[in-house]
């Protein structure tokens, strides 16, 4: 009988998964265009559908990335690091089909819940919280009934966390850090008694740190109605998603059905997203027919100090930095919002809120919003180095990284 030869048949094996792989070989360059260095610098590329699974390399070094879905269709996101005018050469190749690709979460998205539907007296009851992937808001549901943990939805990179308010109140507030790591699975676990929050005191990781109120808090949503802010607060029905939770973004989407405005009703879909290594949220909006503006901003504060940039170039921003923190009256901290200049209708303020109107085109706004504790682990300490962020960001937004084909 004629022996098999196993292992030059696992070799020939071998070769021809490495000549399929060379088969499917896409490069690409990336090129810094500003003229300082950008850390985790947020990138996205369009694939096509049989390059997955895929690996992806700067040189010999393989770079985590997360896929996701985009008006663009099928997209892979990583996040970079590139010094001044670098230019890299970047490669997307097809992985074995044995290949088991994990990387470490630098973004965390949750929407955490009672689900027993024990409902009395105006709270929820129950001792623990679940997470949920998508729900329907119940139409009972009001502020400080402890239904949500910590309220709403939260989501974080390893330099800040934020959370929005699932009811009346619609409103975005921040939670600081004192470490450089993703902590929200673990915040508010025991709160389970309305207003019982741990989260309002200083913890090992940081607390809840900013007063938001009936204000904007920092870049929550409105509409300009009779020369008054109008919160997303009358509805007919809300739903709530995670809709991303990977290692490189997570987002939220909630969708707003007969959002009540004076005599309007519009249905109001937002998606909040987060990348690793940044203090920036991205808020994209699409509004129904008839919306004329959207506004966002955030609040007001003494003792704190109103910039703002040109509005020359694409994108402009407006900020605060100074006393405006729940931990005691000497704490520092700066939040911004970035805009399209494109899309503004007028800076603005009313008693308690900065104001930024802006004008949906097609149905769609976007916008950022960004916040920076004085005592974040190796953060920024003090206003100089916050508008020196602010400047960089706005750069970087305005000449964004350059991506080819090769």
């Amino acid at each position: 009988m004629k022996r098999i030869n196993w292992l030059a048949i696992a070799a020939l094996l071998s070769l021809i998964n490495i000549a399929v792989i060379g088969q499917n070989l896409v490069k690409y360059s990336i090129e810094n265009p500003n003229d300082f260095k950008i850390i985790d610098a947020f990138i996205q590329i369009k694939i096509e559908d049989e390059l997955r699974p895929l690996r992806l390399f700067k040189g010999d070094n393989e770079i985590p990335y997360q896929l996701i879905q985009s008006d663009n269709g099928k997209e892979i996101c990583f996040v970079l690091d590139l010094t001044a005018k670098e230019k890299i050469e970047l490669k997307i190749q097809k992985a074995a089909p044995d290949d088991v690709l994990k990387f470490q979460s630098r973004t965390y998205a949750e929407l955490a819940m009672k689900t027993g539907n024990v409902y009395y007296d105006k709270r929820f009851r129950g001792d623990r919280f679940e997470n949920v992937i998508k729900i329907k808001v119940p139409e009972i549901h009001t502020d400080h009934d402890a239904l949500f943990k910590y309220e709403g939805p939260g989501w974080e990179s390893e330099k800040v966390g934020y959370r929005f308010y699932l009811d009346w109140r619609n409103a975005t507030d921040i939670f600081g850090k004192k470490v450089n790591e993703l902590v929200l699975q673990k915040v508010g676990v025991t709160d389970t008694v309305a207003k019982d929050d741990s989260y309002h005191s200083m913890q090992e990781w940081g607390m809840d740190i900013f007063k938001v109120g009936k204000t904007l808090g920092i870049g929550s949503i409105g509409m300009m109605n009779n020369s008054k802010v109008v919160m997303v607060s009358k509805t007919d029905s809300i739903y709530c998603e995670i809709s991303e939770n990977g290692p490189i973004r997570s987002k939220v989407t909630t969708d707003y059905f007969g959002w009540k405005v004076g005599e309007k009703s519009y249905n109001l879909k937002s998606d909040i997203s987060i990348t690793a290594g940044s203090r920036l949220t991205n808020v994209r909006l699409s509004i129904s027919e008839g919306a004329d503006n959207l506004v966002t901003g955030f609040a007001k504060y003494v003792g704190t100090t109103f910039s703002k940039s040109d509005l020359s170039n694409e994108w402009s921003f407006i900020s605060l930095y100074g006393n405006q923190t729940l931990v005691n009256e000497n704490d520092k901290l700066g939040i911004a919002v970035f805009f399209k200049s494109s899309q503004l209708i007028a800076l603005t303020e009313d008693d308690i809120n900065h104001i930024v109107k802006l004008k949906p085109i097609n149905g769609a706004v976007e916008y950022y919003f960004a916040a920076a504790w004085e005592q974040e682990r190796n953060g920024i300490k003090n206003e100089k180095e916050f508008i020196e962020y602010l400047n960089k960001t706005l750069k970087m937004l305005n000449n964004p990284i350059i991506v080819k084909q090769n």
